[in-house]
């Protein structure tokens, strides 16, 4: 699984939340329409039931309330007109998890369901299912083949590993204005960062335009987060100055990232995420917009942002005119 998920990142299956309720909304129909309780499985899986549930009105529960006979509660929606009180009283369940791959969650409630003795009809669904794995639900959705990440779970993915991430903007918030003095108010930003995307994976290359001199404070804060990382790369031999007036922050992060066998970036800055795709002719991630950026859709991607900057500046010159004659 590992070689075919490197061998084919340049063909990355990533799903958004986005894709994820659209994906949904376009095959309610396939859900049988005398279902009369949700089940999903934790934890993607129960953000699934909850969608379902509310397009369709029907009450929803994870598995361990489900075997535990508890319905979880709603507010003050108007319920159907079958709308059952207790677990018990359902006769078709319908069990969901965003995804399967080996079809090892799915056993594990299948297995629950005959150990607890559980009665009356249960049907098993997926949103994305492997080819070679749909016939372990009863339905499915859209078949999303490997390598595949999920904009719900990417910071917990295995292959986190194998790829370089940004730190300022992805694992912390960036540093404001005031703070980005290169001095008191710079250290005391690194000390103590709001933290924003903590991974609970390893992650291959940590990625910074910090500079050297703020190691130790940078792996203080790593440590205090428990971030943990195979090499912390920043920027050496240059002041702060000198970054400010000359450095290019896409080109130096797509030289460390093409020397590395890592196949995703993460970064924050969208700007940023499509010159370090270019110049490194490998995927990008960016966080901010949730956008996966690959060598076959960054020209687009650039022409689309040139375009609407262009616009943008019209705008703004539009404006200042109208000001300008308003005044007179």
């Amino acid at each position: 699984m590992c070689r075919d998920f490197f061998d084919g990142c340049e063909k990355m299956n990533y799903k958004t939340y986005e894709d994820l309720v659209d994906c949904i909304v376009k095959n309610l129909y396939k859900i049988p329409r005398d279902i009369d309780l949700i089940v999903g499985i934790p934890r993607s899986g129960t953000m699934v039931a909850n969608i379902l549930a509310l397009y369709l009105n029907l009450p929803f529960t994870d598995i361990d309330n489900f075997l535990a006979g508890s319905i979880l509660k709603t507010g003050s929606t108007r319920k159907c007109q079958n709308w059952i009180k207790t677990t018990g009283d359902s006769k078709h369940v319908l069990i969901v998890d965003d995804s399967i791959s080996s079809g090892r969650a799915i056993k594990e409630v299948k297995d629950q369901l005959k150990e607890e003795k559980i009665l009356g009809k249960v049907t098993y669904l997926a949103v994305y299912s492997l080819a070679a794995s749909c016939k372990k639900v009863d339905i499915y959705f859209e078949i999303c083949e490997q390598p595949r990440m999920f904009e719900w779970n990417y910071m917990h993915h295995w292959a986190l590993e194998y790829c370089c991430m940004d730190i300022d903007g992805v694992i912390c918030e960036n540093p404001s204005i005031f703070q980005n003095d290169d001095g008191v108010h710079y250290l005391e930003f690194i000390k103590n960062a709001p933290p924003k995307f903590i991974p609970t994976q390893k992650i291959g290359y940590l990625v910074s335009c910090r500079l050297e001199k703020y190691r130790k404070e940078t792996e203080k804060w790593l440590e205090k987060y428990h971030v943990e990382y195979g090499e912390l790369v920043l920027v050496d031999n240059i002041t702060a100055k000198e970054r400010a007036l000359s450095f290019n922050h896409a080109d130096y992060k797509a030289e460390i990232y093409k020397k590395t066998k890592c196949f995703l970036f993460f970064e924050s800055d969208y700007n940023q995420a499509l010159e370090i795709c270019q110049k490194s002719g490998k995927p990008v991630l960016c966080v901010t917009n949730r956008k996966l950026i690959t060598s076959k859709n960054v020209v687009k991607k650039m022409e689309n942002r040139n375009r609407e900057l262009k616009v943008t500046v019209k705008r703004i010159i539009r404006k200042v005119f109208d000001k300008i004659d308003y005044v007179k």
